[in-house]
């Protein structure tokens, strides 16, 4: 499927605030904001654009982020390692504490209903096997709040840095398996989750395309059809990340 992004007609934008607002109803909070450059009479508001290289997908290495269709979108294995937001080169990635609650509609708090018990939260820590540490310190490097845990390893300790947010990523990237749960098999429920502008995966239609009541909002392809708009959007959009006009065509 084609690369799709979003923009808005400015004029025919009133600024009425009613897309921001359909988006926190539908998400729990607005994941677009009225802001962003601006080309002649289009502007790119400060959303995902689905970057043709995707480094918030190359940056994960927890597949807490995906590619499908032409759409970069956060999974249920995210384990809020803040990889894909230090990656974005729009800041359009935001962490969220696990315990953000998305906005349901009428039919999923009935169902909700039917829930009697809250999902058990599981607490452990990185634990270490001294003897196979090499100090190769890639553990730490990759740590997303800077926590040296090879020190630990050396060791044979757990990880009890209360800034742990317990992604997992040092036990992912351990080139000799020398990190573990202290609790395995299970494992920690991360405390983070990323959230970000996915054009309302899983749903039907855009919720601010479809309720802007100017029609200012338009989800369209990254492709040469926005040469017909304005040429600086088209290499915006189109060709920010890529290094030649051959690169341009054949994205």
């Amino acid at each position: 499927m084609t690369r799709e992004i979003l923009i808005r007609d400015l004029t025919k934008c009133v600024v009425c605030d009613v897309c921001t607002s359909v988006c926190r109803d539908r998400h729990g909070r607005a994941r677009m904001s009225l802001e962003g450059p601006r080309f002649g009479r289009y502007q790119l508001p400060n959303v995902c654009r689905n970057c043709p290289d995707t480094p918030c997908v190359n940056a994960c290495r927890l597949e807490g982020m995906k590619l499908h269709e032409g759409r970069t979108f956060v999974t249920e294995s995210c384990k809020g390692c803040n990889k894909c937001v230090e990656a974005c080169p729009f800041d359009v990635v935001l962490l969220l504490p696990n315990d953000h609650k998305k906005k349901e509609g009428f039919f999923s708090k009935v169902l909700g209903l039917a829930r009697t018990t809250a999902p058990k939260t599981i607490t452990g820590h990185v634990a270490a096997d001294a003897a196979r540490c090499v100090q190769c310190g890639v553990c730490g490097y990759n740590c997303p709040v800077g926590i040296q845990v090879r020190d630990y390893a050396r060791q044979g300790k757990t990880v009890d840095d209360p800034r742990c947010v317990q992604c997992g990523l040092c036990i992912a990237v351990c080139p000799r398996g020398t990190l573990r749960w202290d609790i395995r098999p299970q494992v920690p429920t991360p405390i983070f989750h990323a959230d970000k502008c996915d054009l309302c995966s899983g749903y039907a239609h855009s919720a601010c395309v479809k309720e802007c009541p100017t029609q200012a909002l338009l989800r369209v392809p990254a492709d040469e059809h926005l040469l017909d708009l304005n040429e600086q959007l088209y290499y915006e959009a189109v060709g920010r990340y890529l290094t030649s006009p051959d690169d341009w065509e054949a994205a």
